[in-house]
């Protein structure tokens, strides 16, 4: 099993480039649809459908990766929880955080499909998607984020 977590690792690392480059995609087309005040086209639905899909395929890995190095590894019944920076962040604050920025994106992905005007849509969708990225940005463990930083572009171990 070991070996399989360093592959759902290595893709879960990514995958983190691909939910900030359809992220940074939704944000800017909704910038332009609000202040363009223009149409809300099929393409606009696209991009944060393929964002939603994304962020859910990094949750579910995510998930297994938690379940397995952090519940399984006993990182949260360790005592000092609280008090470890690098413990600290990826069992608790990350997950939270990159859930929450994740339900964020289910939130504006259900407004492009609701029966509103285009301009409710797009801020909607911006404000969603913005404040989902602003959790991305801050939340992912960066290289030279104190002690949780990982590099930029992962290596496989094996």
């Amino acid at each position: 099993m070991l070996a399989y977590l360093d592959s759902f690792n290595y893709l879960h690392s990514i995958l983190r480039y691909f939910i900030l480059f359809f992220a940074v995609i939704v944000v800017l087309q909704s910038i332009v649809g609000m202040l363009g005040k223009r149409k809300f086209k099929k393409v606009n639905k696209q991009m944060a459908l393929l964002l939603l899909i994304f962020c859910d395929l990094q949750l579910l890995i995510g998930g297994l990766l938690y379940y397995y190095k952090v519940i399984g590894g006993g990182v949260l019944s360790a005592p000092g929880l609280m008090k470890d920076t690098y413990r600290r962040f990826y069992g608790v604050e990350h997950a939270v955080a990159m859930v929450l920025a994740i339900l964020l994106v289910h939130v504006g992905y259900s407004v492009t499909k609701r029966n509103i005007d285009d301009d409710r849509k797009f801020k909607r969708l911006f404000w969603c998607s913005f404040l989902a990225l602003v959790i991305f940005m801050a939340m992912i463990p960066w290289p030279g984020k104190q002690l949780v930083g990982r590099p930029m572009i992962p290596t496989m171990t094996h």
